[in-house]
């Protein structure tokens, strides 16, 4: 029963690090991986990306960020659209 549980923990981390990397919050997507893994990893790779794009350099930033990470560009106050994925 232990190690059910372990290999559920481990194999939550999957769709916590995809979903992550694309702005979404890694402890509840952890949670759900945890509890619903083969459920929640196709969600994850299909899920949207939350994350949009500096308008100075482009790399993708939180959108609630105000200064970019990459170029430390200004961005509070600009709305910048996500592309659309393809």
């Amino acid at each position: 029963m232990l190690i059910l549980a372990l290999v559920a923990v481990v194999l939550g981390l999957i769709p916590a690090v995809i979903a992550s990397g694309k702005g979404h919050s890694f402890f509840w997507w952890w949670l759900f991986g945890s509890l619903l893994f083969v459920v929640v990893l196709p969600l994850a790779l299909l899920s949207r990306d939350m994350r949009v794009r500096c308008p100075e350099c482009a790399e993708p930033v939180n959108a609630a960020a105000v200064r970019c990470p990459h170029c430390q560009a200004e961005i509070g106050g600009r709305l910048v659209v996500p592309e659309p994925v393809r």
